[in-house]
């Protein structure tokens, strides 16, 4: 059994499917992109433990995989990672949850500083 909290895993998703939802509002926004495929790849490979208890576990383990592999690409075309190792190391090559999870984390970071700029 997963020792994630359920609830906090519903409000990743909720606020995933609203990035989602404003992409369709704002299509070919590179940022909102970003912003959306760095949170999806987050909440896909925070997800593994949980959804391996309802599916394949192959299932959610290729979702996490897939989804860190568009970052990492998005990432690589258009020179937009965050992370103090960037995204054409050849390491990444190997370990695209490994990218996901250090653009997560300079992304919250990025939101903390910001909320902290604001008052």
């Amino acid at each position: 059994m997963s020792t994630t909290d359920p609830l906090a895993l519903l409000r990743v998703a909720a606020a995933v499917q609203r990035l989602s939802d404003e992409l369709t509002v704002h299509p070919g926004d590179r940022q909102r992109e970003r912003t959306y495929l760095v949170h999806r790849a987050a909440l896909a490979d925070r997800a593994v433990p949980d959804l391996a208890e309802v599916e394949d576990p192959a299932t959610s383990e290729q979702d996490a995989q897939g989804t860190a592999r568009r970052l990492l690409e998005h990432d690589r075309t258009h020179g937009t990672g965050r992370g103090p190792v960037p995204a054409t190391d050849r390491r990444w090559d190997t370990d695209a949850r490994g990218y996901a999870r250090q653009e997560h984390a300079a992304a919250v970071l990025d939101e903390h500083d910001q909320e902290h700029a604001r008052g």
